[in-house]
């Protein structure tokens, strides 16, 4: 995959207003979705590069939001993903993502998330977290219970944390 194919992830908070700031961030050129999420951060926003130039230059228009309060920037180095696509019927389903710290091997890490039946796609990334992976439902409940419950129970993950995505009113997700 080369580096202008890969993508990245920017994780930000928001304060007040997040429907606006959700329609500023998707008119930014080189993101690709945004995703509101409950947790540590408020959104997921995933670019259409990692090229850092150009990751920095949307991170930057991204800070300069009135609303955004906090960033984090994560650059894929490895991509997996589940080899499906995401029909627009599919989008109303709920999304997670879970941010992972891996010890060890990953790529026996990757090979058993991208086991898991609500896989979408995986990155290895720098930083705090070692990996950030999403995962699609037909529900909370069962995309749960398949897929992020079941994350600590691989061998070399020493732990993780989960971002639900939520549709705030009039902004749903694009992922």
């Amino acid at each position: 995959m080369s580096k202008s194919a890969s993508t990245s992830f920017i994780f930000a908070n928001c304060k007040g207003a997040i429907t606006n700031t959700i329609n500023q961030i998707r008119r930014i050129s080189n993101v690709e979705t945004v995703t509101p999420v409950t947790g540590r951060f408020d959104l997921v926003i995933k670019l259409r590069t990692n090229e850092p130039t150009k990751a920095f230059n949307v991170l930057e228009r991204i800070r300069g939001i009135k609303n955004i309060t906090n960033t984090q920037t994560a650059l894929s180095f490895q991509s997996i993903s589940s080899g499906t696509s995401r029909a627009s019927e599919e989008d109303e389903q709920p999304l997670a993502f879970a941010l992972v710290k891996v010890k060890g091997a990953f790529q026996n890490v990757l090979r058993r998330i991208k086991s898991f039946p609500n896989f979408l796609e995986a990155h290895v990334i720098p930083g705090e977290f070692d990996v950030v992976a999403a995962f699609k439902g037909y529900s909370h409940e069962e995309l749960l219970e398949n897929s992020v419950e079941k994350l600590n129970t691989i061998n070399g993950i020493t732990s993780s944390e989960t971002l639900i995505a939520w549709n705030p009113t009039n902004a749903t997700s694009t992922y």
